[in-house]
């Protein structure tokens, strides 16, 4: 089998020279790199791995499907009405949120619907994958704003001149 493969600009170089300098093949030296990877690589991760850029690939054509889709269909009329600048259409009655979804047909609201619970489901396996694979990273943490405090001192501290103050007065 026979597939191609990319080098970093920087390791292709270094990869050749060892090659040259050992008197060993190219093609040993990635088979054996290769081989001593997936030996001590976890099997499971790098299916975890696999499956998450699928479900990327996958969320990522389906947005690019359900955006030609918009673009063609239901938001094309005030598209070419913008583009066309055609007189007496005014463009105002898109800003609420719902419009898109209302100004659909029935059968591209049903694509639409299937398309945004497919993402969804996307979504919901990736969160599980990542889980996986990020199970020995403690999760985030916010620390402190401690600059968002006044640095003048407490109100109810007495200063040192007041100390200083007291002492004479029972000495």
């Amino acid at each position: 089998m026979h597939r191609a493969v990319y080098f970093w600009k920087d390791l292709y170089p270094l990869l050749v020279r060892f090659c040259r300098e050992r008197g060993v093949s190219f093609n040993r030296v990635v088979n054996l790199a290769v081989q001593s990877f997936l030996g001590g690589c976890d099997v499971e991760l790098l299916r975890f791995e696999a499956r998450l850029d699928v479900l990327l690939r996958e969320e990522a054509r389906l947005r690019r499907v359900c955006n030609a889709m918009l673009r063609s269909g239901s938001y094309l009329p005030s598209y070419v009405a913008k583009v066309l600048r055609e007189p007496g259409r005014s463009l105002t009655h898109i800003q609420d949120a719902q419009r898109p979804l209302k100004a659909l047909n029935p059968k591209e609201e049903r694509v639409f619907r299937k398309i945004a619970a497919r993402r969804e489901q996307i979504a919901h396996e990736i969160a599980e994958i990542q889980e996986r694979l990020l199970q020995d990273v403690r999760p985030f943490r916010l620390k402190p704003d401690l600059r968002g405090r006044s640095r003048s001192r407490r109100r109810d501290k007495t200063s040192l001149k007041e100390v200083k103050k007291l002492d004479g007065e029972t000495a």
